[in-house]
């Protein structure tokens, strides 16, 4: 791997822990804090680390793949689903991209 390789690694990792961090606090903002924000969290940004270094650019396909991914967590004691997860995910994702 060249050094160009491993900085855009490090940049998708960066990506990935970012998306973490901020839905847990959207999670936890919108919602209420709860276990189950950390492990949507943790799942979301694998998630969306996978379409990175996979060069995914369509939203819908990004969607509907952590969407996919966040039904292996239980939402039985939860306010919100795999769906809706991945959708403010996504959210917080175009976000960023519009404001760089």
């Amino acid at each position: 791997m060249d050094g160009r390789s491993d900085l855009s690694l490090i940049g998708k990792l960066q990506e990935s822990e970012w998306l973490k961090v901020t839905l847990h606090k959207w999670l936890d903002n919108e919602y209420c804090p709860e276990p189950t924000n950390v492990e949507i969290s943790k799942v979301a940004a694998t998630s969306f680390y996978k379409s990175l270094v996979e060069k995914q650019t369509d939203v819908g396909e990004i969607l509907l793949k952590m969407a996919v991914e966040l039904e292996s967590i239980s939402y039985q004691e939860s306010f919100h689903g795999a769906f809706s997860s991945a959708n403010a995910a996504v959210n917080l994702i175009m976000q960023r991209i519009a404001v760089e």
